[in-house]
């Protein structure tokens, strides 16, 4: 049974102030249910090689997974993955006629700039692919039908909203995917350097709301913890650093080092168990 719809302004801070996020795994273990949501959105129609990416400017950029759509990645010692990248890899992520698969496609619910409300507000659709009043968020489940949602909201959240409010639009955006039959696969978020506090407090909320709804919780602030500046670039610190190649999907010596590469390797790690647990 899942909780009871979220009510704005209603957060207890007490409710998180015990989660120690270092102590969540960084690859989730899938929930049981998530088969049976996984199972049901297949019925309906979602589509098994179509995930989609919700999230701001750390989602939106091109250094995030777009790279392994072109197929000349270099897993190292994950040649493992290979496997869920060819799950994926070359099915267009927007149906017939749409050339990109879904690591190269950017989706309608991405966006720089979005916090935590952009994906459910219609004023930041596009009216190139979405409908009159729809949210970005429908809008990219109806164009996209993934069967798995990739999402990761707070760098911008942390400086201009509160945590009640951020604790609200992420459950609903939870309700809206698990109410299509897509698995929802939240994500912490990259400490903001200049208010470490509040990225604590907002990334234990997303750990409370993974646990409540029984979804994947992929920990990326955990994995990011060893690296240099916290894998955040320190010349644009809302944005994660770039090995001096700038190969992202080389998974190899120090390239390991920057923010978007570890960032796609935890992605693909958690999109592998996740999709082997629900298949």
């Amino acid at each position: 049974m899942r909780p009871a719809p979220p009510v704005l302004d209603k957060f207890d801070p007490a409710s998180v102030s015990g989660i120690e996020i270092g102590d969540y795994p960084v690859i989730p273990e899938v929930n049981p249910a998530m088969r049976t949501i996984y199972q049901a959105g297949l019925t309906r129609g979602n589509d098994p090689r179509v995930f989609s990416k919700l999230g701001d400017c750390m989602t939106e950029t091109p250094y995030f997974l777009a790279p392994f759509g072109a197929g000349a990645y270099d897993l190292g010692e994950y040649g493992y993955l290979a496997e869920v990248i060819a799950q994926f890899h070359g099915h267009p992520a927007r149906g017939e006629g749409w050339e990109q698969d879904s690591f190269e496609t950017i989706g309608l619910a991405a966006a720089s700039g979005f916090n935590i409300a952009g994906p459910l507000d219609p004023t930041w659709a596009n009216p190139e692919w979405c409908q009159a009043s729809e949210s970005p968020l429908a809008c990219e489940y109806r164009v996209a039908r993934p069967s798995l949602a990739v999402i990761m909201f707070g760098t911008n959240d942390v400086v201009y909203t509160d945590a009640a409010t951020y604790d609200f639009y992420l459950r609903t955006l939870v309700i809206e995917t698990l109410d299509r039959d897509i698995v929802p696969i939240l994500s912490t978020f990259p400490a903001r350097l200049e208010d470490v506090e509040k990225s604590r407090l907002l990334n234990r909320i997303v750990i409370r709301v993974a646990a409540d709804y029984g979804v994947p919780l992929m920990n990326l602030n955990r994995a990011l913890e060893p690296l240099p500046n916290y894998g955040v670039d320190p010349a644009d610190p809302i944005r994660l650093s770039t090995p001096p190649d700038k190969r992202v999907d080389r998974f190899t010596g120090p390239n390991l080092q920057a923010g978007f590469t570890l960032r796609n390797l935890v992605t693909l790690q958690t999109l592998d168990a996740v999709w082997r647990a629900v298949r």
